[in-house]
C-alpha cells in the first residue's frame, strides 16, 4: 500500500473501538463558550444571522413543487407482517420509511398510468 493510501477498515477500527481515547484538535469548549465558537462558524459560513435562519427554518423540506406549506401526506395502516417486511427493507437499504413509500406510490402510479 502507498503512503498516500488510506487503510479504511484500520481507520474504521480505530474510530469504532470504545476503548480508543478520543483526541481533541484544540480546547474542548462547553456550554456558552461552545455556542458561541458555533454561531461564529455559522456567521461565517453564512454571513448574517438572518441567512442562518433562512437555513435552518423549522419543518421539513417540501416534497416537489416549491410552494411553501406542508407537503400532501398519505396514510395508510399494514398488517404486522408487512410492516415488520416494510422495516426490514428499510434497514437494509438504509432509506427512511417516508422514502420508501413515496417509491411505492410512485411505483403504482406508473403501473396505472401504462395500464390506461
Amino acid at each position: 500500500m502507498s503512503d498516500d493510501t488510506i487503510d479504511y477498515a484500520a481507520l474504521e477500527a480505530r474510530l469504532t473501538d470504545p476503548g480508543q481515547p478520543l483526541r481533541s484538535a484544540g480546547q474542548v469548549r462547553t456550554g456558552a463558550a461552545a455556542a458561541a465558537d458555533g454561531h461564529a462558524f455559522l456567521l461565517r459560513e453564512y454571513g448574517s444571522d438572518e441567512a442562518i435562519a433562512a437555513e435552518l427554518r423549522r419543518g421539513r423540506p417540501r416534497i416537489g413543487s416549491a410552494k411553501r406549506g406542508p407537503s400532501p401526506a398519505v396514510r395508510g395502516r399494514l398488517s404486522e407482517a408487512d410492516y415488520e417486511a416494510f422495516q426490514l427493507i428499510a434497514e437494509q437499504t438504509g432509506r427512511s420509511q417516508s422514502d420508501l413509500v413515496r417509491e411505492a406510490v410512485h411505483e403504482l402510479i406508473m403501473r396505472y398510468r401504462a395500464a390506461s
